[in-house]
């Protein structure tokens, strides 16, 4: 008997290292695919994709790389991502580790152990690799063996409204008068269509006959090429090699230029691809996630050429807007989801598309599962928890009637043309309080507060939050901004 005890306990705790093992695998898997959402598709194969290894252990988890350049990139430009993956995996704070790939690793990754690259539904496009003039056919075929789709979005499906009119008429002018205004800058917080309306010029020119191929490539590729050409012992053709990718193009298309920031010798080439490009007529559109003078990482002489051309800012989709893209979406998927589901979902979850997609994917696979159409009652089940943790939804009207409250004014008193203090500072904080709770348009925000110009709204932003950091006092009880915003903020949850 006592052998027989024996072999069952040593059979059970190698069940358990299984077990444990497999747990572990299964929750590194769903942390690269965690982090494939929060960055997109694109950026996560850049970084994180064949040659990057995720490792478990008690005292946090490990990344190894393929050398240093990228372990200190990613240690700069994504180790918040990485920690905010790992808490939503694991449910705590882990420590984030980095290391270069050692032969031994390199074995286990290329015998097939190792968790591939995630594709995964969630993403709203799949990766689009680099385009240069020749790489057309080559680059479909490698997305066929690896089962990807290579379809950039058009601008057939870019909604437009307000929030992005401006954008989206420089993209047209970008494909139809190429060089005429040179270059375009794009600007806006992320999930809001820049790299849509990249991809979108891409497509147009690749459509037009006669035209040279057009080249996209992030700011990231950029970077990486320029410092792969130009790095000691590099087999490539140094600096002219690099350059040599510009050649015979008709529009350069680069995404979120703010990573060039502090890049000395990048920024070097990056001005100097402008100058040649722009002699040559060629159009440039770039995107970035602020606008140009809060792009503080950049060279004056780079944000003088950008300022030459057209600068768009996009802003964050009113509420119609929200309902037209996620019907877009549902139209694109031929989901069977009426209108009532669709208001509910963009009234009651996120602003941004990436969110809207991610209560998409949620339905669609109910949908597969169910095979029947989605009511709002299965709807609300299936996004119960998404709704649940979203803020109460906040219209410019609670607003108003929170901050009267609070300051103790008379109804439409925000909406007067009263320049008294008394009057000023609490519509300036109402403003304020808007774009941090509604998805209003600046214009839309500015009109419902006494008619006044989008450019106020942004003025009464940066001044309330001037007083947030000095913690100023705005009231003549002397309670200071903090507390005010607090009392405000009590009334808007309770109501």
């Amino acid at each position: 008997m006592p052998q027989v005890t024996e072999y069952v306990e040593k059979s059970v705790n190698i069940h358990n290292v299984n077990t444990h093992e497999n747990n572990a695998a299964k929750e590194l898997q769903q942390l690269r695919e965690v982090l494939a959402e929060q960055l997109g598709l694109q950026r996560f194969n850049l970084w994180f994709g064949q040659e990057s290894i995720f490792r478990y252990k008690e005292t946090g988890v490990v990344l190894s790389v393929k050398n240093h350049f990228a372990v200190d990139w990613i240690r700069s430009n994504f180790q918040q991502e990485i920690e905010q993956a790992i808490l939503k995996v694991f449910g705590k704070a882990l420590s984030v580790e980095f290391s270069i790939v050692s032969p031994e690793q390199a074995k286990v990754k290329d015998s097939g152990s190792q968790p591939k690259p995630v594709i995964t539904p969630s993403i709203p496009r799949p990766h689009c690799p680099l385009q240069t003039p020749n790489a057309g056919r080559k680059n479909e075929s490698v997305s066929r063996q690896n089962n990807v789709p290579r379809r950039f979005a058009t601008l057939h499906t870019f909604i437009e409204g307000l929030s992005n009119r401006l954008a989206c008429r420089a993209a047209t002018l970008a494909v139809e008068h190429p060089g005429q205004i040179n270059p375009i800058y794009i600007y806006g917080t992320t999930s809001i269509g820049k790299t849509h309306l990249l991809e979108g010029i891409w497509s147009a020119v690749r459509q037009q006959q006669g035209r040279k191929s057009p080249l996209y490539m992030t700011s990231e590729q950029f970077i990486s090429s320029f410092l792969e050409n130009i790095q000691p012992g590099s087999t490539r053709n140094g600096i002219q090699g690099f350059r040599n990718k510009f050649l015979g193009i008709s529009v350069l298309l680069i995404d979120d230029i703010q990573y060039l920031s502090r890049k000395d010798a990048t920024q070097t080439e990056f001005l100097y691809t402008i100058d040649t490009l722009r002699n040559q007529g060629v159009q440039m559109v770039f995107t970035g996630n602020r606008p140009l003078k809060e792009l503080t990482g950049l060279r004056n002489e780079i944000i003088c050429r950008l300022e030459s051309g057209m600068v768009c800012g996009i802003e964050l989709p009113e509420r119609e807007m929200s309902l037209r893209i996620f019907q877009n979406m549902v139209a694109q998927r031929q989901l069977p989801i009426g209108q009532d589901v669709c208001r509910m979902v963009t009234s009651r979850l996120g602003v941004h598309a990436r969110q809207l997609s991610g209560a998409l994917n949620r339905l669609h696979a109910v949908y597969l599962t169910k095979n029947e159409p989605i009511t709002l009652e299965i709807a609300e089940e299936t996004l119960g928890d998404l709704i649940r943790i979203q803020r109460r939804d906040v219209r410019l009207q609670d607003i108003e009637k929170a901050v009267c409250e609070t300051f103790g004014l008379s109804e439409q008193a925000l909406q007067s043309k009263s320049r008294a203090k008394q009057i000023t500072a609490p519509r300036m904080l109402a403003m304020w309080l808007a774009r941090k709770y509604t998805r209003s348009a600046l214009s839309e925000i500015g009109k419902y507060f006494g008619d006044r110009s989008h450019s106020t709204v942004v003025t009464a932003q940066k001044k309330v939050d001037q007083w947030v950091d000095k913690n100023h006092p705005i009231h003549t009880e002397h309670l200071n901004i903090t507390e005010m915003i607090q009392k405000i903020e009590q009334i808007l949850q309770s109501g």
